[in-house]
């Protein structure tokens, strides 16, 4: 229980940012489609352009933005 424990309270800056960004692709996936199977699909859309996003700003400026 001790390993599960700490998987769930150890939280940093990069495991904060990549949930933050899974909520934001599901939170526009359903604001743009109607439908369950285009909004899975545009979930990962948005999750693949905006992680693809967040890692090239990371290239870009140096892990002190993310990380």
């Amino acid at each position: 229980m001790s390993a599960l424990r700490s998987a769930l309270l150890e939280w940093d800056r990069n495991r904060i940012s990549r949930v933050l960004l899974a909520g934001l692709a599901v939170f526009l996936a359903r604001r743009v489609t109607d439908g369950v199977v285009t909004g899975v699909g545009a979930t990962f859309l948005f999750l693949f352009g905006l992680a693809l996003a967040w890692e090239a700003m990371k290239r870009l400026f140096g892990d002190s933005c993310g990380s």
